[in-house]
């Protein structure tokens, strides 16, 4: 449904604009999601060219030189260039239905703007608070783009195939925005460190019993292992897929002490529980 096309009139009072991520390419459009007056979160894509890419970058900078927002309901919004004034402008917004996550498993679904954002712990991953979660932290990961919304949906479906199972992360919710499911809440495992050397027998125990499921995790690097209180937790099944046969979960199962030795820092990341 289209709203509006070059629409640029100034509301009455100025919206409030909160960048809450970004996505820049100094070679293409650039993707930004907002939170426009504490209650609405909108989506909008900058042709390449128009700013500066660290000004892009730096959120109080943006969306000083943004124009005005059109108003009315909608929740995408193209900038382009105005050719007849030379500066940017909104060439479209439209009020698009977003994608979703489809595999919704778990009772509980936490509105994204009830959730109280900490460190960040990779581009779509941050430490929160939940009200309606008895814990002190939360791991919250969410697709911040549209693009990102298949790795999350097959992730959620996993996390239903290894629910009470004893391998990944306590799976505490799905995450909503606006009606539509954008991603998930689990557990943050505390006092926690990647995997070594010296813990491949810990590591294959957690593996074998995903596979004993029937489960082929997908990428056993040594960063998707979290070691704690003697045992060994699974992260990141995101690449995770049933109906593996024999022969792929055996060489899945030795990699793992090749994975555990190697020092390269691939699948190096800020682990979802907050240890570094």
């Amino acid at each position: 449904m289209l709203v509006s096309s070059g629409a640029s009139a100034m509301p009455t009072t100025p919206p409030d604009v909160q960048l809450l991520q970004a996505s820049v390419d100094s070679d293409d459009e650039s993707e930004f999601r907002i939170l426009v007056d504490g209650r609405s979160i909108r989506y909008l894509t900058i042709d390449p060219g128009l700013y500066d890419v660290g000004d892009m970058c730096f959120g109080p900078s943006l969306i000083s030189m943004l124009p005005p927002l059109p108003p009315g309901d909608w929740n995408q919004g193209h900038i382009s260039n105005d050719a007849s004034k030379g500066r940017p402008h909104f060439s479209r917004v439209t009020k698009a239905q977003l994608p979703e996550i489809t595999n919704i498993w778990h009772p509980r679904q936490v509105d994204y703007l009830e959730l109280g954002m900490g460190k960040k712990l990779r581009s779509n991953v941050y430490e929160a608070t939940c009200p309606c979660v008895d814990s002190n932290m939360i791991i919250a990961k969410f697709a911040r783009f549209s693009w990102e919304m298949p790795q999350l949906d097959a992730e959620a479906r996993a996390y239903q195939w290894i629910e009470r199972q004893n391998i990944g992360p306590k799976f505490l919710g799905h995450i909503s925005e606006e009606g539509r499911v954008i991603g998930f809440m689990i557990e943050r495992i505390a006092d926690c460190r990647h995997a070594a050397p010296g813990d491949v027998a810990l590591c294959q125990q957690t593996l074998r019993r995903l596979h004993e499921l029937g489960i082929r995790h997908g990428d056993v690097n040594r960063h998707n292992f979290l070691v704690h209180d003697g045992r060994a937790t699974l992260i990141d099944f995101d690449m995770a897929a049933r109906g593996a046969d024999e022969q792929a979960l055996e060489e899945e199962f030795r990699r793992v002490q090749e994975e555990l030795q190697d020092t390269s820092g691939r699948g190096g990341r800020i682990v979802e529980s907050g240890a570094a």
